[in-house]
């Protein structure tokens, strides 16, 4: 389950590992930021696009991605 999608008591099925300090060419090789279970979280797929894309300003809500991984209209 997505960690944070369960602190706001929601339900819904993790999609991938976040590194909540994110790899760099400096820290990939640091087992205390790569490896560590207390830099990592559970995260649904709408939850790490936002920490990665957000941020950014990227996100475009009228696309997503198909089951073969093409951009399509929403």
């Amino acid at each position: 389950m997505c960690e944070r999608c369960l602190k706001e008591n929601k339900i819904v099925k993790g999609y991938i590992v976040h590194h909540r300090e994110h790899l760099t060419e400096d820290t990939i090789n640091d087992p205390k930021v790569s490896l560590s279970w207390s830099n990592l979280e559970y995260l649904c797929h709408d939850c790490h696009n936002k920490e990665h894309f957000q941020k950014e300003n990227i996100i475009n809500d009228d696309v997503m991605f198909d089951n073969q991984g093409n951009l399509i209209p929403r």
